[in-house]
């Protein structure tokens, strides 16, 4: 039996949890969510897949929301995954916090695409690490995957992206963006934050077109970073009409 095989799997201390509600997906401004809650207070636990708001992006964020035992504070460590009914096991770095006093601690962990074609058929996921075992019946993940998906499709396609039409940055975006280039209005007002925008690419791979799709809050940073972007950025030259490219820029104060 699949709940039989994940006690065995995530440890004789933990009971396999049923789901408690359907899988939701959440349509939220910045990003899609599917989740699904498992089992009842204090031993309940949840599951989250959030795919990457990025395009061509194959991997996701997977999120599991489980009891605390192991204090407060933030964590990094190392978990492994059980799969049903496969019994396959992943071994992945995880990131955790708690997010208020008292409260469950997220288990937060990248998974790839050679991955979630294993999740994908799974009907139960088990979680061990060290401290921490949880394991949850959870139906078959592939639906929950998709719907996550589709979602994040619908989101591109509402910043005014293509997502089969990407551009191919010449260089490291990364190095788009330095200090020199720090928004001089944004700068003197001691302003920080993330921006992400949206860029629209010409067939000669220079940028036509640039949109702030999750704002920073402040209008001389949001516009900062798009100016930067239409001095810097070059893409690939491609006929054949519009591409389109997403980035995420995180300013902070020069040290």
């Amino acid at each position: 039996m699949i709940i039989a095989s994940l006690l065995a799997l995530a440890g004789a201390d933990a009971a396999a949890l049923t789901p408690t509600g359907k899988w939701t997906v959440d349509y939220l401004t910045d990003k899609c969510e599917a989740s699904r809650p498992f089992g009842n207070d204090p031993a309940s636990a949840s599951l989250i897949f959030q795919p990457f708001a990025s395009i061509g992006a194959t991997g996701m964020r997977m999120i599991v929301v489980a009891p605390n035992n192991e204090g407060d504070g933030n964590l990094v460590g190392k978990a492994t995954i059980i799969l049903q009914p496969s019994g396959a096991t992943r071994t992945l770095n995880y990131t955790s916090w708690v997010s208020q006093p008292n409260g469950p601690r997220n288990y937060q962990m990248f998974v790839d695409a050679e991955v979630l074609a294993q999740i994908g058929p799974s009907t139960g996921l088990a979680m061990e690490t060290g401290k921490e075992s949880v394991a949850l019946v959870t139906g078959k993940l592939q639906l929950a995957l998709d719907a996550a998906v589709k979602c994040n499709l619908h989101l591109l396609r509402s910043w005014g992206v293509d997502p089969a039409a990407k551009a191919m940055p010449i260089g490291n975006p990364g190095e788009w963006f330095t200090d020199d280039d720090y928004p001089a209005a944004a700068l003197r007002r001691h302003v920080q934050g993330h921006v992400k925008i949206a860029l629209t690419i010409d067939s000669e791979g220079q940028v036509k077109g640039c949109r702030v799709v999750i704002t920073s809050g402040d209008p001389d940073l949001d516009q900062g970073t798009c100016d930067v972007a239409r001095t810097h950025a070059h893409y690939v030259p491609k006929s054949g009409g519009d591409r389109f490219d997403l980035l995420a820029v995180h300013w902070a104060f020069p040290s």
